[in-house]
């Protein structure tokens, strides 16, 4: 072998040295005072670059996948940092950005200054309907500003209009309660009950039965008789001709005049009685 070949040997071995040499090197600096830069491949497409980080539990990816940057790992930012679309916040640390008006949320904590614009609906048992302004407990159809619905009963509260209502919808009895106890009870056929055996039930003011003004200069104002203890009080201008009465009934005269009598009173049970008058007026 001429010397030209045994120099031109010893410097191939150099030359594989350094590359060996440069290949084993575990850590390479470099520095960059440009971006990093994917070209498309043959296809016209950087689509699979990236950055790859080799582990025995696998490879780590941040690259660019169809319309979109994947990452095959969490993302943590910094403590005060936040992700934006359009240079608006809308997701950081502790809250959503304002932006943000739409979402499927299933599960969320304790709400607090809770407003909602629409219709509502809570656990599909509360429901509000913006279109008539009405609240339904129990079902979505509400017949009242509010209503609360069982299975076969609907109590409402109604604004609408000049009139406030409450009360039930459905033919239901209607009861009034404190302390688990009924103290009014309205029956399905309009009977009313006020208080109970046991109550008192206190009347402030001049009451009426049968008559829409009672009159101010008496307690009670009736638009027909009375029974008192099992006895019937009326009126009349005579002795009763017609009805049925019992021993202890009284007609009271509305045309007292001198001689005649206060009224009459009935002795004897019958249709209408034997009536006697009492009670003579001084001539």
């Amino acid at each position: 072998m001429s010397d030209l070949e045994n120099l031109i040997a010893k410097l191939g071995d150099n030359i594989n040295e350094v590359v060996k040499t440069a290949i084993s090197v575990e850590d390479v600096r470099l520095s960059r005072t440009k971006s990093l830069e994917f070209m498309p491949n043959d296809e016209g497409t950087a689509r699979g670059l990236g950055v790859y980080w080799k582990e025995k539990s696998g490879t780590k990816q941040l690259v660019l996948r169809e319309d979109r940057i994947f990452s095959s790992e969490n993302i943590d930012l910094q403590h005060g940092k936040e992700f934006s679309i359009g240079n608006v916040g809308v997701l950081g640390e502790n809250e959503l950005g304002p932006s943000v008006w739409k979402s499927s949320l299933s599960r969320v904590g304790t709400l607090q200054n809770l407003k909602t614009n629409g219709n509502l609906s809570i656990d599909g048992y509360i429901f509000y309907n913006e279109d008539s302004s009405r609240l339904g407990i129990g079902t979505e159809e509400p017949n009242a500003a509010v209503s609360v619905v069982s299975l076969d009963s609907e109590f409402v509260i109604d604004v609408e209009g000049s009139t406030t209502r409450i009360g039930n919808w459905t033919t239901d009895d209607l009861e009034i309660i404190t302390d688990d106890t009924t103290r009014i009870m309205v029956s399905a056929s309009g009977k009313i009950e006020l208080g109970s055996e046991s109550s008192q039930t206190v009347v402030k003011g001049a009451l009426g039965v049968g008559i829409n003004n009672p009159s101010s200069d008496t307690s009670i104002t009736t638009a027909k008789g009375i029974r008192f203890n099992g006895s019937k009080f009326d009126t009349g201008n005579s002795a009763p001709d017609a009805g049925s009465y019992t021993k202890g009934d009284i007609v009271w005269n509305t045309d007292p005049k001198p001689t005649g009598f206060v009224g009459w009173v009935c002795v004897r049970d019958g249709t209408p009685g034997t009536w006697k008058p009492f009670g003579q007026i001084n001539p």
